[in-house]
């Protein structure tokens, strides 16, 4: 009799523990299914947006490890060590002020606007060049017309511009980065895709308004 009763009890128990550990075995299958998208979703979330390497070529990378100050048509300014923060973004049109860094690397993309090292630094004659992600700080850039005021602040002055037109191009296009006669700010971004690499990128063209030098 006591040996009936305890099968009875085994066989309950088992009843009753078999559901917890299949509920258990599906939520341990259904969290290692989960983690690699997420896992990988995050990856594309964190690549890091910057210049084709090819760009690079344009023109030869200047003072990558030291600041150095020197004079443009009398008036002082700082070319930056690669990294640093040197400059200020601001577009009043879309809410946006951030740091902008000297080069671009993974980490100073999470941090703001990088300025590619193949353009000319700000202040200079030519095309001054930045990029940020387009899921981060240039989130909003297609969303800048024509006519919209844009600012870059360093510790040597202040340099005003205009945004002129928006331009769509591929990767591999070294037209809207390369060097230019004119005064110009070119700010880009990747586009189309929010979650990954694409082929395409957003740009707007600045006209220069106003350089102001700090004496």
């Amino acid at each position: 009799m006591s040996d009936n009763i305890e099968k009875s009890k085994s066989a309950k128990t088992v009843v009753i523990a078999t559901p917890i550990i299949v509920l258990v075995i599906c939520a341990a299958l259904a969290a290692i299914m989960c983690y690699f998208p997420v896992r990988k979703a995050e990856t594309l979330m964190n690549i890091a947006f910057s210049a084709n390497p090819d760009h690079a070529q344009i023109s030869e990378i200047k003072y990558d490890t030291k600041e150095v100050e020197a004079e443009i048509d009398g008036n002082k300014i700082v070319y930056p060590s690669f990294g640093a923060e040197y400059a200020a973004l601001k577009i009043d049109s879309i809410n946006l002020e951030a740091p902008v860094f000297w080069g671009s690397s993974e980490e100073l993309l999470k941090q703001g606007v990088c300025q590619y090292s193949g353009s000319v630094f700000i202040g200079e004659q030519g095309n001054v060049v930045l990029d940020a992600h387009c899921n981060t700080y240039f989130y909003e850039l297609g969303n800048v017309k024509e006519g919209d005021i844009v600012t870059l602040t360093t510790s040597y002055g202040e340099f005003t511009y205009k945004a002129k037109e928006q331009v769509l191009f591929k990767d591999t296009d070294n037209k809207y980065i390369s060097p230019t006669a004119d005064d110009r700010l070119t700010l880009y971004t990747c586009y189309g895709n929010l979650l990954g690499p694409t082929e395409d990128r957003l740009a707007v063209i600045c006209e220069l308004v106003e350089k102001k030098f700090y004496e």
